[in-house]
Parts: C-alpha cells; structure tokens; sequence
C-alpha cells in the first residue's frame, strides 16, 4: 500500500529540498510569505456559499480550518493521512520498515498522495453539506440555487485550498522554522485569542470599552468586571501549561558505570491525548444534538433520544464568551432529555476529558511503541545500561522503567485532559486544548527565534532577556 501511494507522487509538483540549508534570515522570511498566505486563505471565501457560521470551535483549532473559505478543510487531510499510515505502520497491519532513509521518503511520498486522496473525499462531503448536489443546500450563495454546477465549483475550490496546504507545509518544513502543520495551527490559535479578545474588549453589547464608556452604574461595573474573567483565565492557562511543561521527569541510571539521568518531559506524549479527547467529545456533542432532535415517537426513538442525551453531556458547555450569560445557564439551565443541571453537565465533561485523555494516551505510546516496555527493551539492549543503585539485570531494567514511563504516560495525559478540561469551563480564549498546542509549538520555535534576534537584533534581547 505504501508503494502503491508512493508511486503516484511521481505524478505530482515536488518541492525539492535545499542544496543548503537556509539561513536563520531566509528561514524568516519563508515562514512570514507562508503565513501571509495562510491568512490570506483564512479569509478568502469560496464562490457559491454564504451565510456559514464561522465561529471557532475544538475542530477548526486543531485542524487550522475555517469552514467556507479556501481553508474549509485546512490541515485535516494531512493529519488524517498521517495517523493513519503510522498506526497502521506502527501497529502491524502494513509491513513497512521506517528504519532506513529510503523508505522514510518513499513514506513521506505516500503521506502527500494519501493526504490529496483524503482531500478529494472530504471536499465532496462538506460540498455535499454546504450546497447539495443540486444546489439546493442550506449554504448555497443566492446566485446559484438550483444550479447543479454550484457543487463542482465548491468542490474544487475546496480541494485546490487542501492540496496548497499540503505544499506550503512542504515548503515550511523545508525552508521554514517549523513544519506548515504546527505554524498554522499556532498562528491559527493566536488569532483565535487576538479576536475573541477583541470581541471581548470591542463588541457593542458584551464588549469591555463600550460598556466603560455607557452610563455608569453598579451593575454595569459587575457586568465589566466578569467580562474580564476569560481574559485573566487565559494568562494563567498559559502561565500554567507553561510551567507544567518544562518540568522533567529523571530516571536515574549507570552508563559504564557513571551515574547519568534520563530526562522525560511531563508531557511525554505532548498533546496527542488531548487532541484525541477534545475531538471526539466535540463530536460526541454534535452527534448528541442530533440524536436529540430525532422526529416520532416509540421505543427506538425514546432510546435514540437517551443515547442523544448521554452523549450531550459528554460534550462541552456551547457558549459564546458572554460571561453573565453562561453563568445564568450553568445555574438555571437543564441539559435537554435527562435534565441534569449544566453545572454538573460541565462536571461531567471535565472528568470524561481527562478520563479519556488517559485512556488515548495508553493506547497511542502502546500502538507508536513509546510505552515503558518498548523504552525499557530499547535500553536493555545497551549491555553498558543499568539502573543507578541495583545491579545489572534485563528484567529489573524492564520492570522499573516500565513503571516509571507507563506511570509518566497516565498521569501526564490525565492531567493534560483534566487542564483542558477545566481551562475550557473557564473560558480559557482559544480553548484550552488550542494553548496546549500553541505554547508547545511555540515552545520549539522559540530557541530559533532567540538566535535570531542575537544576530541581528541585539538591543532587543538585552531588553527581553534570555
């Protein structure tokens, strides 16, 4: 299969690696002209829709996607390929050894092709959703209803805005800081904060500055006052993830006989689990929704509606930032069917998100081979490799490094779940999920930066510090 999907690529543009490898400077300068035209897409609306509700949710955050503009699908297809080939790679079902640099291209070939593939398919889908396939949809632009073309219009321009993603990743992840992945998922999630708080701050009805600026009064200060609550929330998310993250976990060990530490980091799995987790309650939410809304009566319609409403409560709070507001339906409101509180609705999806964080992160290190007993067979084959303080044993090797990196792999997902969890009850701006990325995107560009700025700007360092 492998193969087969690399042979196709031959078929396609290739963007050639450098000869040599780009300056810091050039580096910068690929990365703004991507970022320029990430934007510029971000914006660009297809021709034939209108009326779509653009509003960032846990999907469009980590898929870098906005949906009826060129970047409906965003980085979707590019993840989707990916975690497939390797699950599929990693756990067995495709004999395919990724040891050797070879067959590392021909792998990366076939991601590209399988990406393109997967674009085709989802185009067609959210085409299929947004104008029909007879130009009667719910989105279809006025000019175009009932004219069967509107869908193949859509539909390519959708495709073409997967497949350019496809390629400035390419080009990042060459010539770039970073790969196109994480640069727009972190330029994705810092615009997401930018213009919430603008929102925030701007907004006729809920908006800080035009509420300071109204007649005075007790309950327009109150109003002020919660308003501000998302905007503190998110410094300390940031604050918080960001010390969480450069703590280490050391395993103590002998290399030859001299004491050395290996140095795990807390989120050994990074954000992997989470993602998982906050993707699949999300659609378990929407898929709640719909359930709920099932027309008749009778048995199997009752049973569909309560398994509708579980599903509801797994699910996020839905809310719009207006503060007093989701205050008022956590403390007055009732989920739909089994008519819990929404208080304790939010509750409920705090501890299913770290619960199933837990669990994605258990299965994801046992399928990518990062479990302890993968680590600990890795060291054991070093004969020079021992544990600090017991003698040279394969099994004690095994045994301890097992519960140390299994014990990491629990908590470190649990805990990342629970972070996203509780940062999203408090309205963390970009959620919470969309920070952790961020901060750890951000956190291995960071050093690339500084160098940068050293060279070329050193006033500038002095005054930020190292």
């Amino acid at each position: 299969m492998i193969e087969t999907l690399a042979k196709f690529h031959k078929y396609l543009p290739a963007i050639a690696s450098p000869k040599l490898p780009p300056s810091l400077v050039d580096k910068f300068k690929y990365t703004a002209i991507i970022l320029f035209l990430y934007f510029l897409m971000y914006h660009t609306f297809v021709i034939g829709v209108k009326g779509i509700d653009t509003n960032v949710n846990i999907i469009s955050t980590l898929t870098a996607s906005r949906i009826g503009t060129l970047l409906t699908l965003g980085i979707a297809p590019m993840i989707i390929a990916s975690l497939l080939l390797q699950l599929l790679v990693k756990g067995g079902a495709i004999q395919f050894d990724l040891s050797n640099t070879k067959n590392q291209k021909i792998f990366q070939e076939a991601q590209v092709t399988f990406a393109i593939i997967i674009a085709i398919f989802q185009g067609i889908f959210s085409s299929v959703s947004m104008v029909g396939f007879d130009g009667f949809g719910p989105f279809v632009a006025d000019s175009f209803r009932g004219n069967s073309i509107v869908f193949l219009i859509v539909l390519i321009q959708i495709v073409l805005g997967a497949v350019i993603v496809i390629y400035l990743d390419q080009i990042s992840t060459k010539y770039g800081l970073t790969s196109g992945i994480s640069l727009f998922i972190a330029a994705g999630v810092s615009y997401s904060i930018l213009s919430l708080l603008g929102y925030l701050m701007l907004d006729e009805f809920i908006g800080i500055i035009p509420n300071l600026l109204s007649q005075a009064g007790i309950d327009r200060l109150q109003f002020i006052i919660i308003q501000f609550i998302p905007i503190l929330t998110t410094f300390l998310a940031i604050y918080v993830i960001a010390y969480i993250q450069s703590y280490k976990l050391p395993i103590p060990i002998n290399i030859a006989g001299q004491s050395r530490k290996i140095e795990l980091p807390f989120f050994y799995l990074t954000t992997i689990p989470v993602i998982f987790s906050s993707a699949l309650l999300f659609i378990f939410y929407q898929l709640g929704v719909s359930m709920i809304s099932v027309p008749g009566e009778g048995l199997l319609v009752d049973i569909v509606r309560i398994i509708g409403g579980v599903l509801y409560i797994l699910g996020p709070v839905v809310h719009s930032y207006n503060m007093s507001e989701y205050i008022a339906i956590l403390f007055t409101a009732k989920t739909p069917i089994l008519g819990l509180p929404e208080y304790l609705h939010l509750i409920i999806h705090i501890i299913a998100m770290a619960l199933l964080s837990m669990v994605f992160g258990v299965i994801w290190a046992e399928t990518t081979g990062q479990d302890g007993k993968s680590v600990a067979k890795l060291l054991s084959n070093n004969p020079n490799i021992s544990l600090e303080g017991y003698r040279r044993d394969p099994r004690l090797l095994e045994r301890k490094i097992t519960e140390y990196v299994d014990g990491l792999i629990r908590l470190s997902s649990f805990t990342i779940g629970l972070i996203a969890g509780i940062g999203d009850a408090l309205l963390v701006l970009g959620t919470a999920t969309g920070i952790l990325l961020m901060i750890s995107i951000y956190d291995r560009m960071i050093p690339q930066m500084k160098e940068f700025l050293k060279i070329y700007y050193p006033p500038l360092i002095k005054i930020l510090g190292e």
